[in-house]
């Protein structure tokens, strides 16, 4: 069954951390689990192994429905694109009933090291089938309704970014910085 765009969409942000070098940051990005563990939520991740997770995100309402989305990934490291490099494989949309399946979510994301910061690049696509019985719904309504799914993830992204994924590097820093007063005491 064809499927067809409903919404677009790409989002960036910066996450701003005074004092982290940019080799320093590409080192805790080059372990994805560190990096997944930082940005989502570790008991709703299942770790597959060579770099692909499960992940089954929190509920969030969506008109009547309560949407829960669950997406099996793969995230590494790009020398070429020096970031690490996010890719959903599979996305299912529990709750939406019998029109889950004719529902289909992809989104990819760049996490890449700048000298005291990061820049999170993500983009996102909401597609629905040809032959799903909401295409009798008006083009605009469903249009509307797919961007507003869209800003809902975006705006997760962003909180987890400037929450967990924050913590976590300024805390990679601090490590880092002790590591190399130690080396220099002893030295």
């Amino acid at each position: 069954m064809p499927f067809t765009c409903l919404a677009e969409a790409s989002h960036c942000c910066t996450v701003v951390l005074p004092g982290g070098e940019k080799a320093v940051l590409r080192r805790f990005f080059r372990r994805p689990k560190r990096s997944m563990a930082a940005l989502l939520t570790r008991q709703r991740m299942d770790c597959k192994g060579d770099g692909r997770f499960l992940y089954a995100s929190r509920p969030f309402q969506l008109l009547r429905f309560e949407i829960r989305p669950e997406v099996l990934f793969a995230a590494q490291w790009s020398d070429q694109a020096k970031g690490l490099e996010i890719a959903f494989e599979d996305c299912r949309i529990h709750g939406l009933g019998a029109m889950q399946n004719a529902i289909r979510f992809e989104c990819t994301a760049l996490l890449v090291p700048k000298q005291e910061g990061v820049e999170a690049q993500a983009r996102a696509v909401v597609l629905l089938s040809s032959d799903s019985p909401l295409t009798a719904l008006p083009t605009g309504l469903r249009q509307r309704l797919a961007t507003q799914a869209l800003q809902l993830v975006f705006a997760r992204l962003e909180r987890r970014c400037q929450g967990g994924l924050k913590r976590a590097l300024l805390d990679w820093i601090a490590e880092d910085a002790m590591g190399r007063a130690d080396l220099k005491r002893e030295s």
